[in-house]
């Protein structure tokens, strides 16, 4: 069996599909590049298609694979696409330093089909999903009839999907912890700040407005507290405030003095200043008003905080980054909340599953992300962030609570299940009461890409026995 696909067919269909792709999910890219960049918007959908060109390259790998293990092997090749589909998806992720929206990410919604993303990761919920296609072609392509073969291209899939949501059904627990069990009441404020201007971000001016309504919003979340001798944790955004611990000291002696009259810890983000530069940074205060935790973000959104290139390209120092000029960190800090242990990291970091694995292994119990998605508008951006936090959770077997300026601020379980999210571009609080989170790891936390790795292995094995079967035969 010999499909009629040429390699110049192969390429144009690669490409067609990472655009329709590219083009369908990652939109909300433009927004900020218009909006916030000036940029008019027939340039920035053009530039879309910079990245759409170079990592279709990886959709033309599979489909090649693909259709050399059908040419290889007749129907039995089809069987090969999902170990083909997670090399080539992980190897996208490697080569463009980020996976955002890889295939099992759109499985976030259904937590049932995810739980084995704490063996796998989300490589594990990408294959599990080619697999039932592949199933389904597999014997669609065997049947005689028909009709038989349209109930195998729907039933096959839906079968095996259906087996792996009733096992996971079973891997999640049928009731909630007892609040009297509970370690840590957490306080969240979304307090929608709006973005503005080309830049570092806010004036001076409205630093003080921008902090007030951040403290009104305490004041109030925290006033609904029931008491109690847990440990107090408020939790404030990623945000354009711009404020400054290290360069501020009136408003660090306020937080701190503030954090000692409510007997809270603060989690906030702010400026972070150090010998090698500024730092898009998330410190935390102890009800005592001390600082007791500084983490500087590790990786840092290219054009967003950023210019990439710079080095090489001496025309590139003209051009800002949208938020502000920051170097990374490279330190992952957990800080120490009662017997909870926080691991904090901002922003797209979420995308990146080996920095809130690397706080799980330094002890983190508790992953909080804070963001400010303001920067993408009314697009699908917000919602694809919190897709990629799901799976952290899951991935990990820690709560995770996500704390955004203008939405979706959530708590995530361990395993999968988001409450209480709040609506996008309105102003809210959330509180919740935590049992002690397990400090066991989970096999992803452990082994992290491993089974990406084991599909780059087989797929590498399956090219080898093919072509030694053809110089034998």
């Amino acid at each position: 069996m010999r499909p009629a696909l040429t390699l110049r067919q192969t390429f144009l269909l690669g490409l067609g599909v990472a655009l329709i792709f590219f083009y369908g999910s990652f939109s909300w890219l433009t927004f900020p590049i218009i909006h916030y960049g000036g940029v008019p918007a027939p340039l920035a959908y053009m530039l879309l298609l910079i990245p759409a060109f170079m990592l279709s390259v990886f959709f033309f790998v599979f489909l090649r694979l693909a259709h050399w293990g059908i040419t290889r092997w007749g129907r039995g090749g089809v069987l090969a696409a999902p170990f083909f589909w997670v090399a080539s998806e992980w190897a996208r992720a490697e080569a463009a330093r980020h996976g955002w929206n890889v295939l099992g990410y759109s499985q976030a919604p259904v937590p049932e089909l995810i739980q084995i993303a704490r063996y796998t990761g989300v490589w594990g919920v990408s294959f599990l999903v080619l697999l039932a296609s592949a199933l389904g072609v597999f014997f669609a392509m065997r049947a005689a009839r028909r009709r038989t073969r349209a109930v195998a291209l729907i039933g096959v899939p839906l079968a095996l999907l259906g087996i792996v949501f009733l096992l996971g059904r079973m891997a999640r627990p049928l009731e909630e912890a007892a609040h009297d069990a509970s370690a840590v009441r957490i306080f969240a404020v979304q307090p929608m700040i709006p973005v503005v201007g080309r830049g570092a971000g806010l004036r001076a001016p409205d630093v003080i407005e921008s902090l007030n309504r951040h403290l009104r919003l305490s004041e109030r979340v925290l006033a609904e507290d029931e008491g109690g001798q847990e440990p107090r944790v408020l939790i404030w955004p990623e945000s354009p405030m711009n404020l400054s611990l290290d360069e501020d000291e009136a408003i660090a002696a306020y937080l701190a003095e503030f954090s000692r009259r409510h007997g809270i810890y603060l989690l906030l983000n702010h400026l972070g200043r150090t010998a090698r530069g500024w730092h898009n940074s998330a410190a935390v205060i102890s009800p005592r008003g001390e600082r007791i935790a500084d983490y500087h973000k590790i990786r840092l959104l290219e054009f967003g905080e950023y210019v990439p290139g710079r080095r090489f390209f001496p025309f590139l120092k003209k051009i800002p980054a949208l938020a502000g000029d920051f170097v990374p960190g490279t330190t992952y800090t957990i800080a120490p909340v009662g017997a909870v242990r926080l691991g904090v990291f901002i922003c797209f970091e979420s995308a990146f599953p080996e920095i809130p694995r690397a706080l799980v292994r330094r002890g983190a119990t508790l992953l909080v992300n804070i963001s400010n998605d303001g920067w993408f508008g009314p697009t699908a951006g917000a919602r694809q962030h919190l897709q990629h936090a799901v799976f952290r959770a899951v991935e990990l077997g820690r709560p995770l609570i996500r704390v955004t300026n203008s939405g979706i601020t959530a708590l995530i379980t361990p395993y999968g299940d988001v409450r209480a999210e709040t609506p996008l571009f309105q102003e809210a609080t959330r509180r919740w009461r935590l049992g002690y989170p397990s400090a066991s790891l989970t096999m992803y936390a452990r082994f992290g890409d491993l089974f990406a790795w084991l599909c780059v292995a087989v797929s590498l094995g399956l090219l080898a026995w093919g072509r030694r079967r053809a110089g034998t035969a």
